[in-house]
């Protein structure tokens, strides 16, 4: 399978796409492209959000490509191109958040010869969440994690909800939409759009879906649901992270409406060695924003980098 294509949204150069095979047989996507600066300076995983996939992280990609970076992106299982856990391939559907964990776990080591060190995570969203949950759990081992709107807890997502989406999963209707969710994937108008004040920007990635209707998905199961609960409430806990020293930036939307931004201040109390900024107006898709905002996201990412290079050249 070529990458999608559409008007404005070059191929990064060198990319190749890469398939395994994770638990359950589900076939995971994978993208690698190399640095086109020289010698890399240390690799970049990106790890995208709900509902996304890697075409439309090619912009991003490119650019840390010329900032001299080799660049992995994945698409989660679920989503993107990869494969399904349920029949209908719209439903945005995990059965725990670990399986994306061992997904991404497994393709660093069968990729590690295209990725040299050191290695810095660029997570967003849920993207945030699997990563944290990665990190948690020790099952992949970075130098440096930058996170923009991570999903470390989801707006109005109450108690009564959590009860329910569990209840559902228990009694074998986990594939099933959660409640008050879309059921069908409808192009987004950019008005009212809660996630980008870039009109340019937002139109690539529906018309990327209109292009490719295998990338369409609509609302979360209730076990997609239930398993968010599960892992964000293990962020929570006392000591969680204890074993995470490496530099991390948190980068919070000053308009977001769909993760909990309390929880970004939570995570970063326990974390020895974080930065947390706020990009005032900017809304949840940061990378995706105007460059104005983008922008501020780029200073404080490459201030990671240097920290991280510093702390790895005297390793």
């Amino acid at each position: 399978m070529a990458f999608v294509r559409v008007p404005g949204n070059e191929i990064p150069d060198g990319a190749e796409e890469h398939w395994l095979e994770g638990r359950g047989g589900v076939k995971v996507r994978v993208m690698t492209a190399p640095s086109t600066s020289g010698a890399a300076r240390g690799s970049v995983i990106v790890a995208s959000g709900r509902t996304e996939f890697i075409e439309k992280y090619f912009e991003v990609i490119r650019e840390l490509q010329s900032r001299g970076f080799n660049v992995f992106c994945i698409d989660w299982r679920g989503q993107g191109l990869s494969g399904r856990e349920v029949d209908n391939p719209q439903k945005g559907h995990l059965a725990s958040f670990d399986d994306p964990v061992n997904d991404l776990a497994t393709a660093l080591k069968l990729l590690a010869d295209k990725l040299p060190r050191p290695h810095i995570v660029l997570a967003h969203s849920m993207g945030g969440a699997i990563v944290l949950r990665a990190l948690q759990t020790r099952r992949i081992e970075v130098d440096g994690a930058a996170f923009s709107a991570p999903m470390w807890g989801i707006a109005g997502l109450t108690k009564l909800a959590k009860w329910w989406v569990r209840f559902m999963t228990s009694i074998g209707a986990g594939g099933q939409f959660a409640p008050s969710v879309e059921h069908k994937w409808k192009r987004e108008p950019f008005k009212k759009n809660p996630v980008t004040h870039d009109k340019e920007r937002h139109a690539r990635t529906q018309g990327l879906i209109a292009e490719e209707p295998r990338l369409a998905l609509a609302g979360p199961t209730n076990g997609w649901v239930s398993a968010a609960a599960d892992t964000t409430e293990g962020f929570t806990q006392p000591g969680a992270f204890a074993s995470i020293k490496i530099p991390v930036l948190v980068a919070t939307a000053g308009r977001e409406v769909l993760v909990d931004n309390a929880s970004h201040d939570a995570v970063v109390a326990q974390l020895p060695n974080a930065r947390h900024i706020t990009i005032e107006g900017a809304k949840h898709e940061i990378l995706m924003e105007l460059d104005p905002l983008r922008a501020q996201f780029w200073a404080a990412f490459d201030e990671l980098v240097n920290q991280v290079e510093q702390a790895h050249a005297t390793a």
